[in-house]
This record gives C-alpha cells, sequence and structure tokens, in this order.
C-alpha cells in the first residue's frame, strides 16, 4: 500500500496558495517577506472501518493506542502525509482539522477519503492576517531607540525597518512589543533594556538580542528577590530554543554551548532563554518572548496526531498590544494596529 494525503492551501478568492519549503520549525508559503508558520494536523477514522484500521494498524506496530505515525513533506508547493512505512497509513474514510500559524482555516475540519493504493486531495481556504501597524517613534523612549540605533534587522537599521511596510507587521509588532516588555521589566526605573546592546534577528513571535554578560547574575538576583519578579527554569526542554545556539556568529559559537530560562510573572511573561557566557566575555545572546498560554509548549511544530490539537501556539503580537496597552508597558507602546 502507498496510500497518501495531500493538502492544498487556498485563498478566499480561489487563488492557489503555494506552500515554498518545510523548515524547522513548520512551512514557509510563497510570498514577501514569508514567515515559518508552525501548522499542526488533527486526523481521526470517520468511519467504524477507518477507525479499525487504524487500530489495528498502531497494534501491530506497537505504537500506543490511538497513535498514527506519518512522515510528512512538501511537494509540488503542497503538503504531503504518507505513513512511515508502505502499510502504515490505511486507506479509509478521514476527517482532518488543521491549524496555520498566523491563518485561519475557512472551515474547520474536512473531510477526505483515501483509496486503496490511492491518495486523497484536501483543499483548504485559509484567510490570512491582512492586519497592518503604524510605527510612531517620535516620542520614542531613550533607551528603546538607543536599541533600534544599534541594531540591524534583514540589513537594515532597526529604527526604520520597524516603520517600513516591506516587512511583516507582526515582525515589526513582535520587536516593538518585546523592548517595550524590557523596558518595564521588572519595574520602569530599574528595567533590563539598558543590558540590551543590539537585536540581531527578529521572527513572528520571538527576538534574538546580543546582551550584557552581567544580565544572568542580575536576573539570579531577581530570582532570589522575595517579591519573585522572575522564575528560573533551568534548561529550556523546548527544541526551537536551540536555534539560538547556531544563530550565534561562528567566530564565538564555540564558547557558548549551554542555555538557561528565566520567565517573568503575570501575562503576558516574558520568557528569556539565555546563552550561559563563557569566563571574560564581556556579552552574550538571549531569546526572548512573550507567552500567553502554556509557558512549557511555545510552537504547535509541523506534526500529526490523532488526539486533540496542541494547546500551545506561538503568541500573535499583533493581537498582544491590547493587552500590553492595559498595563505597566503602556506608556512604551510606538504603534498602532489597523
Amino acid at each position: 500500500m502507498n496510500e497518501y494525503i495531500e493538502i492544498e492551501f487556498r485563498k478566499p478568492n480561489g487563488q492557489r496558495l503555494r506552500v515554498n519549503r518545510q523548515v524547522t520549525g513548520g512551512i514557509e508559503f510563497d510570498e514577501p517577506d514569508p514567515i515559518e508558520r508552525t501548522v499542526g494536523f488533527q486526523l481521526n477514522g470517520r468511519s467504524e472501518a477507518t477507525q479499525l484500521r487504524m487500530r489495528l494498524i498502531a497494534q501491530v506496530k506497537g505504537w500506543d493506542p490511538g497513535q498514527l505515525k506519518v512522515t510528512i513533506s512538501v511537494e509540488d508547493g503542497n503538503i504531503v502525509l504518507r505513513g512511515v512505512d508502505a502499510d502504515s497509513l490505511p486507506e479509509g474514510a478521514y476527517e482532518l482539522r488543521v491549524q496555520v500559524e498566523e491563518a485561519k482555516a475557512a472551515q474547520a475540519s474536512r473531510n477526505v477519503t483515501v483509496d486503496h493504493d490511492g491518495h486523497g486531495l484536501l483543499s483548504v481556504v485559509i484567510e490570512q492576517d491582512d492586519r497592518t501597524v503604524a510605527v510612531d517613534l517620535s516620542s520614542c523612549d531613550p533607551e528603546i531607540f538607543r536599541v533600534l540605533e544599534s541594531s540591524q534587522v534583514d540589513g537594515f537599521l532597526a529604527s526604520d525597518w520597524v516603520k517600513s511596510t516591506d516587512w511583516r507587521p507582526a515582525r515589526r509588532a513582535c520587536l516593538l512589543n518585546l523592548l517595550a516588555a524590557l523596558r518595564v521589566s521588572p519595574t520602569k526605573s530599574d528595567s533590563l533594556i539598558d543590558m540590551v546592546q543590539d537585536v540581531f534577528k527578529v521572527f513572528n513571535d520571538r527576538v534574538y538580542m546580543t546582551v550584557d554578560s552581567a544580565l544572568k547574575p542580575r536576573i539570579d538576583n531577581l530570582v532570589m528577590d522575595p517579591s519573585k519578579p522572575f522564575y528560573a527554569e533551568g534548561r529550556p526542554t523546548a527544541s526551537i530554543h536551540q536555534r539560538l545556539l547556531d544563530a550565534i556568529p561562528p567566530a564565538e559559537k564555540s564558547g557558548f554551548t549551554d542555555l538557561l530560562s528565566f520567565r517573568g510573572e503575570g501575562k503576558p511573561s516574558l520568557q528569556m532563554v539565555i546563552a550561559v557566557p563563557p569566563v571574560g566575555s564581556p556579552h552574550t545572546y538571549g531569546d526572548f518572548d512573550l507567552d500567553l498560554g502554556n509557558p512549557l509548549q511555545d510552537v504547535l511544530g509541523l506534526v500529526t496526531h490523532m488526539g486533540e490539537l496542541l494547546s500551545g501556539k506561538p503568541t500573535n503580537h499583533l493581537d498582544l498590544r491590547k493587552k500590553l496597552a492595559k498595563g505597566k508597558a503602556a506608556d512604551f507602546i510606538y504603534y498602532t494596529v489597523a
């Protein structure tokens, strides 16, 4: 048997939305300034016969009850789900649910039928987030402006980059939100932003920064503070944080081998994953993000499973603006969402 399920994406106007490639944390669509979008799949048998076949295969393969292992690939602009071997994705009638980061499927679940030695094609219409941001730095806080003026993002000065409509609104909002959060953590009068040297990479849900090596002992002291503004989490468990080490300049990479995670109190919660600096280094590197949901689940990942859809998903920074504007970071938000 060589059954498989093929998933194509389309815009509401019917235009095809090709998947350009599969990346470490998900997929990239063929679009301007593509982001790494996490994707989640939930696959269930729609008929008793299909459910029985799935249970029998799990039993024969020695998998946990309800588990169905598949491989995922990008082929000719579509996502293809295949069994881990020729026998592990049985023919049958399925219900498939799809989640795509920064997009909404027009229909929560769709039916697809896979014939013997054949395949099922599922067309998923997704509505992308078309909001934009207008940035105004005319009254920008001096410390936030210092960081922006010291940073290069995508080859551009960060203070120009955040104002340019050439770049994805969610990425620009992510950077501004995190700088605002650092400006008021743990307090406005004693904030951590003075230890940030520059920003060197901006994602949809996190930012990489060069920071003073003294940041770690400063956070250690905050962890010991009875008011508990920060908590030590130890080594981060989510694999996405390990990518910080890969982003460190090659000439320095050998000196940074370990990571430690710290999380601020409250919602949203500021997470800082800091590379432990070698002795004598004046600086180190950090992965900064803001979480609203499950703090131990940072991304959906590109996965398929039969249970509930994973609850954790990347923070949408356009949505986060409203929450930040109601908190202590309100005076340091320099953009609006339209």
